[in-house]
């Protein structure tokens, strides 16, 4: 039995393994070890279920079958559909999404054995970098006040689910348009990847979740309508781009709103005190910034997809002014000050947030169209 504790921990130094051939093999071996003697310290969902069922299912034993017995039960059918929406993937890039994916719930549901402490000024540190698929990204760290730029094994807090999807975002915003294509052959209506995805910042129905909601129905469209056409090679030439384009949109919307949420939540503080509002400041300001912060630099690393560097230095200025903030030691001598300048900066350059990056996304979205309008193109022509 692996105690919480050492679970977070495992997980972390597993995540710098090899991940080519022999180095990739042991760690995916010994992060299943770790999966099975975990003990969350939140129930995990049934899709996050689901999706590590999927990779380790492609990674031990490949593709799914054709179809399964029409006796199987809901829970059989459920996994023979999470797993088929895997079929196509290669085992060694199952097994790099599989590290990822494992990474990402060790980090967002946590351990029973070693519960987060969510306002210790003493907490440790930042998260190590994860595994993703090609040795790409490093996974957002999380940063407490007093303690940053720290390196421990511990984050204060759970990392939200919205950051923490980042780096597998930028994982399948890197799919390549022969495995694009290659999947969606392989894909029906009913394990649409698109369709199985939900917001990750808000519950269905709040507000907050309404801008992911608009993407995600958007995206939906697009994907069941390849599906369902009957020149399906033409029509997924011409979606790829624009499937890339949603994932770092999908990207920017959680970026988005979770900054403003957590601006919000300071300016609250700020009025009417942690006591009333039950919120904390050292949450907001020490870490969730912070980790917004690292994700957008976790964008712009070099091995990213074009789409997601481009996105990622659209959101630059913001990000840095948190590390400014961070340099200059105002975060260390009065957290509140440093918090409020941060909002300040965000209210004085709103013409930036709310009106020059939306016009850059629109202008993403139509130099996708673009770019599919030639793949169709090229499709027909036969090149």
């Amino acid at each position: 039995m692996v105690s919480g504790g050492s679970s977070v921990a495992s997980h972390q130094s597993y995540s710098s393994a090899s991940t080519t051939g022999t180095g990739l093999r042991s760690a995916f071996r010994e992060k299943v070890g770790i999966m099975q003697a975990w003990k969350p310290g939140s129930v995990p969902s049934n899709r996050d279920k689901l999706e590590l069922y999927a990779y380790h299912k492609v990674a031990v034993s490949g593709d799914a079958p054709p179809s399964i017995p029409s006796s199987a039960s809901a829970a059989d059918r459920a996994k023979y559909n999470a797993w088929r929406s895997k079929s196509g993937k290669t085992r060694e890039e199952s097994m790099r999404l599989y590290l990822q994916e494992a990474d990402r719930q060790l980090r967002v549901y946590g351990s029973a054995g070693a519960p987060i402490p969510h306002t210790s000024g003493n907490a440790s540190g930042s998260q190590s970098g994860g595994t993703p698929p090609n040795g790409a990204t490093r996974t957002p760290q999380t940063t407490p006040a007093g303690s940053r730029g720290a390196g421990s094994a511990l984050p204060s807090s759970p990392t939200p689910r919205g950051l923490a999807a980042i780096p597998l975002l930028c994982a399948a915003a890197a799919e390549s348009r022969e495995a694009y294509l290659r999947r969606l052959s392989q894909t029906s209506v009913e394990t649409a990847w698109w369709i199985r995805q939900e917001p990750l910042c808000a519950p269905v129905g709040d507000l907050a979740a309404l801008p992911e909601s608009a993407l995600l129905a958007v995206a939906r469209f697009l994907e069941h309508v390849t599906l369902t056409t009957p020149c399906r090679n033409l029509v997924a030439s011409f979606c790829w781009p624009l499937h890339k384009s949603f994932l770092v949109l999908w990207m920017l919307v959680i970026l988005y709103v979770t900054v403003l949420g957590s601006s919000r939540n300071i300016l609250a503080i700020l009025v009417w005190g942690s006591r009333r509002t039950g919120l904390s400041l050292h949450r907001e300001w020490g870490e969730i910034l912070p980790m917004a912060a690292q994700s957008v630099s976790v964008m712009c690393e070099p091995h990213q997809p074009l789409t997601g560097r481009l996105v990622g230095l659209v959101l630059l200025p913001g990000s840095s002014s948190v590390g400014l903030l961070d340099k200059t030691g105002l975060a260390d001598t009065s957290p509140a000050l440093a918090a409020l300048s941060m909002v300040a900066f965000l209210a004085a350059t709103w013409w930036y947030w709310l009106l020059v990056v939306p016009w850059l996304a629109g202008l993403l979205l139509g130099t996708a169209f673009c770019i599919g309008s030639c793949f169709v193109l090229i499709e027909v022509a036969g090149v």
